[in-house]
């Protein structure tokens, strides 16, 4: 009875500390898009059309999501940024094959739209169905951490009631992406294609420019996936390439060796802090800055050799407006960035993925309820789908119990 009673208080108090998070995530994203929206719809057009947008824009999101937590690092009590930066070839290797991943997740899904037969709908749907791919390779990590020995924290075990919630929820999200406008524009440009091909006879030739668009765009759902997973296991402080087994033979070793020299106390006690650092892994801090620093530092570097920079300041400096909207939209994303870190590092990758996929679906909502539009039959069966979709989540969560 009394741990009955203790699993409900556990999951009472995960959800007291996620429910902020989840809130601060929702609200900062709706910011970060409106000031988005904003400075396309105003600063791109005349009388301003003020130029390297696009790099501004960037500039400031990496930015934020760099100097954000490297700020709240340096004043909260347990700040450990500095701490935890990378120093050694390894540390280098893990976190540059991270951005790597994090810049496919988004270059190959813009890429994809370069090729015929992939339109911004094919785009939509790949990106709302992530969270499933999310869910398979989370557990495929952990089954190969276990073959290997590897203490894994929170092991994945779905159940055919997540998934088939997961499947709800990604119809449902792909469903409110779509418009009217975007469809009926999928469709012009479909019959422009099949128009095409009737006058040059280039069907192969498309066939395989779609194959190879369909290809990128899953190359780009597959670095979706990987990205919250492995953010995760560097939290929960298990390196990708790491060998922990190893790593705790030698350093139990090395500390059984420094209590036979009474004269290296301070040494024994750097060793154990350092080995508990390895266990508890970084803070969601810590990781943002890894991650985005090496990306960041190139953007900078690109935009001073390319001379931009003086001219990015220069239209800051002219319109403070347009200064405080960058100022959102980098501060939106870093704080969204951040929320969502956390969220994985609290609750998993799984349950930070829909909690983005809801997003979407509520911002979708919202500028429909700000910017009145048609509601189409698909918009009423994607509601259908996501409310459905979090029942069978709620009920599978009760099967667990």
């Amino acid at each position: 009875m009394s741990q009955e009673g203790d699993k409900q208080h556990d999951r009472y108090s995960n959800l007291l500390s996620t429910a902020p998070l989840v809130a601060l995530f929702f609200t900062a994203m709706i910011l970060h898009e409106i000031a988005l929206e904003s400075i396309t719809a105003v600063y791109s057009l005349p009388p301003y059309n003020i130029s390297h947008l696009a790099s501004s824009v960037t500039l400031f999101q990496f930015g934020f999501c760099v100097l954000l937590p490297f700020a709240l690092s340096l004043f909260s009590s347990e700040g450990d940024v500095v701490r935890n930066l990378p120093r050694t070839r390894r540390d280098f290797l893990v976190y540059s094959q991270l951005s790597i991943v994090v810049y496919g997740a988004t270059a190959l899904a813009t890429m994809s739209l370069g090729y015929e037969g992939v339109t911004y709908i094919t785009k939509v749907v790949f990106k709302s169905a992530k969270l499933i791919p999310t869910m398979v390779v989370g557990a495929i990590l952990d089954a190969r951490a276990a073959r290997k020995g590897r203490i894994t924290k929170n092991r994945k075990n779905y159940s055919l009631w997540d998934y088939s919630s997961a499947l709800l929820l990604s119809v449902g999200a792909a469903g409110f992406c779509i418009s009217p406008e975007s469809k009926e524009n999928e469709n012009e440009e479909n019959t422009e294609i099949e128009t095409k091909y009737a006058t040059d006879g280039s069907s192969q030739g498309g066939a395989s420019e779609h194959f190879i668009g369909v290809f990128l765009l899953t190359a780009s759902v597959f670095c979706d996936a990987l990205v919250p997973n492995i953010q995760e296991k560097l939290m929960h402080g298990i390196s990708p390439n790491a060998s922990p087994p190893q790593h705790q033979n030698n350093d139990v070793g090395i500390k059984a060796f420094i209590r036979d020299d009474a004269g290296n106390q301070a040494v024994e006690r750097s060793t154990c802090s350092e080995s508990k650092q390895v266990e508890q892994g970084l803070s969601s801090l810590s990781l943002m800055v890894n991650t985005n620093a090496i990306g960041f530092t190139l953007l900078l570097l690109s935009t001073i050799l390319s001379c931009s920079l003086v001219s990015i300041i220069r239209n800051i400096m002219t319109h403070p407006r347009y200064f405080l909207l960058l100022l959102t939209v980098g501060l939106g994303l870093g704080t969204a960035v951040l929320a969502y870190t956390e969220l994985i590092r609290r609750s998993g990758p799984a349950i930070a993925v829909a909690v983005a996929t809801l997003r979407k679906v509520v911002t979708v909502v919202l500028s429909y309820i700000i910017f009145p539009k048609i509601i189409s039959w698909i918009h009423l069966l994607s509601t259908s789908l996501v409310l459905l979709g979090l029942l069978v989540g709620f009920i599978g969560r009760g099967k667990k119990r």
